[in-house]
């Protein structure tokens, strides 16, 4: 498959409509429903579900597909055990259908063991579709190469029933690119996490001091920052653009605040501390 994205909306209209909600997802979905169900936990400082205000609003859209991004994107928790079963009751109590999106599963720090949604049980299984791809812990995005694992049988035959390149078709170097990524790469994957780990340790290090709110990520290479106590009176994306020539994701794209950014810091150190020294400045 060319992209789990152009999977996920193609599958939708196949269903005719059919509601979806988001659990945290890393783009606003495609459905009449979207909500992002991973919230700041106050009590111990970290990122949470809130599924109750998830199970509600099932009742209110009558949604029968959940997007699930773990690790999660923006925010880079790795959902535990516990966590995932819980979600997975109400998905079975419901009968719903899980798109997980797993696309960062590479890229978890030490301390963190990343669970794949349908590994729960058979029954989770047979009602999850699993996307996942090389391209982000490997840096080969450009080559558009991705991978679905479909769990039920009626949508797995229904796929199959599509002419095999109506929804685009995968390139022969994004096939041999992943194969090589996933069958000879891990030392060289080592070194990128040890590197991404030296990086979030440094980004966190020099945040500090500053007005900014950050929860390091358990997985993935992204940072999401809330910058309210900075008291800016700005859009910070267009404000850091403008005054400090930085590129930041704008935190409404992910389900934030204009005082929300994205920082990538998959990058040199040279490169992430000419940005912290340019935002330091401003701030």
């Amino acid at each position: 498959m060319a992209g789990g994205r152009e999977y996920e909306r193609h599958w939708l209209v196949q269903r005719g409509g059919v509601e979806q909600v988001d659990v945290g997802t890393g783009e606003p979905s495609t459905g009449h429903a979207r909500g992002h169900y991973v919230v700041k936990g106050f009590a111990d400082d970290s990122w949470r579900w809130d599924l109750a205000r998830l199970d509600r609003d099932l009742d209110q859209h009558n949604a029968k597909v959940v997007l699930l991004v773990n690790p999660h994107n923006p925010t880079g928790r790795v959902f535990t055990r516990a966590e995932l079963t819980d979600l997975a009751q109400l998905v079975l109590r419901r009968d719903l259908l899980v798109i997980s999106d797993e696309i960062h599963a590479d890229l978890t720090y030490p301390g963190h063991h990343h669970i794949p949604f349908a590994s729960l049980h058979p029954d989770v299984a047979r009602r999850t579709v699993t996307l996942t791809s090389a391209t982000k812990a490997f840096n080969i995005a450009g080559l558009r190469c991705a991978v679905a694992h479909i769990g039920p049988d009626d949508l797995r035959r229904r796929w199959d029933a599509q002419a095999p390149d109506v929804r685009g078709a995968v390139n022969v170097l994004g096939v041999e690119a992943t194969r090589a990524a996933w069958l000879d790469g891990d030392t060289w994957l080592e070194g990128v996490r040890a590197h991404l780990t030296a990086q979030r340790s440094r980004l966190h290090t020099r945040l500090q001091p500053l007005p900014v709110h950050f929860i390091p990520p358990e997985a993935t290479y992204l940072a999401w920052l809330d910058w309210t106590d900075a008291r800016l009176n700005a859009d910070v994306t267009a404000f850091f653009r403008e005054h400090a020539g930085v590129e930041l994701a704008a935190g409404p794209n992910y389900g934030g605040t204009p005082n929300h950014t994205r920082l990538n810091f998959a990058t040199s150190t040279a490169v992430l501390d000419e940005v912290l020294h340019r935002i330091s400045a401003l701030v």
